[in-house]
């Protein structure tokens, strides 16, 4: 037999059999000088470590096993990374040398398992290990299980162990970005508050972000200190303000728009908090760029690093999220507030344009006022054929003109919102058929047919009055303009709550491309045949906004050269609750429907005429405040023949500067410097002229400007242009309740009079009596008897003998 046929297999050496692989952590078990460390030669290992090391080894969880009374590890390869630089070193090496920075953590622990047998268990253990070349913040979820022997002892430590490092921070850095993102920028005035409260948040995160501080750029490129934490800005290293041009990272990374690490050496004069986490200082941190607007950064972001951790890829991700949130942030704030700046600016600007409306229509209802005077006066005279039609065309522009004014402000109250219905029970049926009826003469003179159906179930409805009547004067006047010829109908029904107003015609129709403006401001249909006076583009506008203003809806159907069809749905029914102060009394309906329609068919309203009742104010004292030089003699002549005793002032402290008291006051309210309610709140303040009545006179229309004039205390208000006989009429009920309350006034305090001295009287007598009564010891029937047999004797009023006996203590 050959020496190759009997030779038999080496057998594998302990090492090889008990460290198979050819792994990291297997090779260098294998390469271990074992018989140098507490567990000796490996020949002499006892089989429960034997069996020990063939199940921690081939395991792909990370285990470690420390054996013997000096706890000697052995340790996988999937526990190897754990280690970082004590590998290679730890295999083999006993557990206090290798862990020597956290064993004063440990080894309690490790006593606590070898002297009584029972296992660990810790969660997210926060441990400072030098396993990289720094002192480290990690954590870890591990348990210490004992290795018993036969008998009971303990031989070993099974470690069981997780690095959760990771999760833990990563976990915290995401919790920080979530907070930033929930901020609301709404909520935010400015790029300081919301600089402000970032800071809040990261300082919640002070182990991630031991210390952070926000510069933003001034209009002139400089950078100033808008917010920070864990550190005091106000040296070099951080400054409170850096000019754009400096040599500083600061500087560079608005410059550049890119981030930089900055590390601040012993020489620097940074003063940060030392970390949450421990003792050390943090000496670094990254600035970064924060754009809030593509290529113009609006500032920079200074956050430090933490110093028990290192800055990898994703501790730069969290760092560019901080950034970017940041960014984010103030991009948005500054939205928020160029759109808050651009609304009140709106604001403003609406505002602006009310007033200015306003302002409009007191400079032309004024003028308006004279010239209509003027052709009162003027129609008066005998006038040819020629000067007649001249003032027939004065007259009509006059009317045009008032219309126009009456658009504009109509426009003004939609456009601030002010279109609050005023409800009243309505009797729908009887006000439409008057408002239709107007038109009835213009229309068949046109050659048009008109026509009203009003179902029977229509009845009363709770609406505003005022609006209603312009909701169908300007519809049926609408069609009548653009309907040369046909007919136009008017219909109006009842559908449960709601009310249905129908106008239609067999005009011009409307083209598809108009029929979505035609109920914007300002928009008109263009047609040559179109009828009477072109308009502004406000009728069908304000339409709209009286029907939504009041919760309806409005809608068009038309036909090019068939005809439109308009149709207005407003709900009617009674409200549950109705406040007093948009709500009129069944009686209090005062709107002039003539007033209303008159305009939109450009004549003037047939009024009958008035005489002026007789009134007792003859030569009773006015007080006119007017600032128009041609209003003010206009008015001072009308008062005049009205047999008014007119003083006439051009502004509020002229008028109070008037020494004699007057019987009333007509005031404009537009006046310059202190105005007609500021007149009226100081005449009501002083006690000489509380009494007076004051008429205001303004050029707004409408009951919120009647309610403020009224709500200052006002007796009446009267809109311009106005009736002479109107305003007569109405300053003769003000004079004749005025003179009325004065004489009952005066009758008061004669009675009071009266009564006082009857009551001095009784009591003089009374008190006579009593010393009578006392003097003679009579009773009060007698001593009275005695008082009134003086009287009868001397001749003398009762009162005066008791008054004698006063004086002298007795009757002499």
């Amino acid at each position: 037999m050959s020496d190759t046929a009997t030779r038999r297999p080496t057998a594998p050496s302990p090492l090889t059999a008990l460290f198979p692989g050819s792994d990291a952590a297997a090779t260098r078990a294998r390469e271990t000088d074992w018989a140098a460390t507490p567990l000796g030669d490996p020949s002499g290992w006892s089989e429960e470590l034997c069996a020990a090391i063939r199940t921690v080894m081939p395991s792909r969880i990370p285990m470690l096993l420390w054996w013997g009374p000096d706890l000697v590890q052995i340790y996988n390869e999937a526990y190897r990374d754990f280690l970082g630089e004590k590998h290679p070193r730890a295999m083999g090496e006993v557990a206090r040398e290798c862990w020597a920075e956290v064993w004063e953590e440990l080894g309690p622990m490790t006593s606590e398992v070898w002297e009584h047998g029972e296992a660990t268990y810790n969660r997210n253990l926060l441990l400072f290990l030098d396993r990289h070349g720094y002192t480290e913040e990690t954590y870890w979820t591990f348990s210490y299980s004992p290795v018993h022997a036969a008998d009971g002892t303990v031989l070993g430590i099974f470690v069981a162990t997780t690095d959760v490092t990771k999760a833990v921070v990563e976990a915290r850095r995401l919790e920080t970005v979530r907070e930033l993102a929930l901020v609301s920028a709404a909520d935010m005035l400015s790029l300081e508050q919301v600089c402000q409260r970032a800071m809040t948040i990261m300082s919640g995160n002070r182990r991630a972000l031991p210390f952070a501080a926000i510069y933003l750029r001034e209009p002139g490129g400089d950078l100033a200190f808008a917010s920070g934490y864990g550190v005091r800005c106000s040296g070099g290293a951080l400054p409170t303000h850096l000019a754009a041009e400096a040599d500083h990272p600061l500087a560079a990374v608005l410059s550049s728009g890119t981030q930089q690490l900055v590390g601040y050496g012993p020489d620097s004069d940074l003063t940060a908090e030392p970390s949450p986490l421990g003792p050390a200082v943090p000496t670094s941190a990254m600035v970064l760029p924060l754009s809030t607007y593509a290529f113009e950064p609006d500032g920079v972001l200074v956050l430090g690093i933490n110093p028990y951790r290192k800055v990898d890829d994703s501790y730069r991700s969290f760092i560019d999220l901080i950034a970017r949130q940041m960014s984010t942030l103030l991009a948005d704030v500054r939205k928020t507030r160029d759109e808050r700046d651009r609304a009140l600016l709106l604001t403003e600007l609406d505002a602006a344009k009310t007033k200015f409306f306003q302002n409009v229509s007191h400079e032309f209802r004024t003028p308006l006022t004279v010239a209509m005077a003027a052709t009162r006066e003027l129609r008066s005279e005998r006038l040819t054929d020629s000067q007649s039609a001249h003032l027939d065309a004065a007259e009509h522009a006059v009317v045009r003109l008032n219309r126009l004014v009456d658009a504009l402000l109509e426009f003004a109250r939609a456009e601030a919102g002010t279109l609050i219905p005023v409800v009243e029970p309505l009797d729908l049926a009887a006000v439409t058929g008057d408002l239709v009826s107007m038109f009835r003469s213009a229309v068949e003179q046109a050659g048009l047919t008109l026509e009203l159906t009003v179902g029977e179930d229509v009845g009363t409805a709770w609406t505003d009055r005022e609006a209603w009547a312009k909701i169908v004067v300007n519809l049926v006047s609408n069609a009548f303009k653009f309907t040369p010829e046909g007919a136009i109908t008017v219909e109006l029904t009842r559908d449960g709550d709601d009310v249905c107003l129908v106008v239609r015609d067999t005009g011009s129709g409307i083209p598809v491309e108009d029929r979505q403006r035609i109920f914007e401001r300002f928009q008109q249909v263009r047609q040559p045949d179109l009828r009477g006076v072109q308009g502004v583009g406000i009728g069908l506008a304000l339409v709209a906004d009286l029907v939504r203003a009041q919760g309806g809806e409005v809608a068009v159907e038309s036909e090019l050269g068939r005809g439109s069809a308009f149709t207005v749905r407003l709900p009617v029914a009674e409200p549950a609750v109705v406040d007093a102060n948009v709500r009129r009394d069944v009686q209090g309906g005062t709107t002039d429907l003539a007033a209303v329609a008159s305009p939109l068919l450009d004549v003037s309203p047939t009024r009958p005429s008035q005489a002026l009742p007789v009134h007792e104010t003859t030569n009773a004292r006015l007080l006119l405040v007017e600032d128009n030089t041609d209003l003010r003699g206009y008015l001072s002549r009308l008062l005049a023949s009205d047999r008014w005793e007119v003083t006439a002032v051009g502004d509020v402290v002229s008028a109070l500067e008037v020494a004699q008291v007057p019987d009333l006051i007509l005031s404009d309210i537009m006046l310059p410097g202190l105005s007609g309610l500021d007149l009226v709140r100081l005449v009501r303040a002083d006690e000489r002229l509380a009494d007076v009545p004051v008429v205001l006179l303004s050029a707004r229309a409408g009951s919120e400007a009647a309610a403020e004039g009224l709500a200052a205390g006002a007796d009446d208000y009267v809109v311009k242009p106005f009736e002479p006989i109107e305003l007569l009429s109405r300053l003769r009920v003000h004079g004749d309740l005025a003179l009325r309350r004065g004489r009952t006034l005066e009758r008061a305090q004669q009675t009071a009079e009266h009564l006082e001295l009857a009551l001095h009287t009784n009591r003089s007598i009374g008190i006579a009596m009593g010393i009578l009564m006392a003097r003679h010891r009579v009773t009060s029937e007698e001593a009275f008897g005695m008082l009134r047999r003086r009287s009868t004797t001397t001749n003398t009023k009762l009162r005066l003998v008791a008054e004698e006996v006063l004086a002298q203590g007795d009757l002499v």
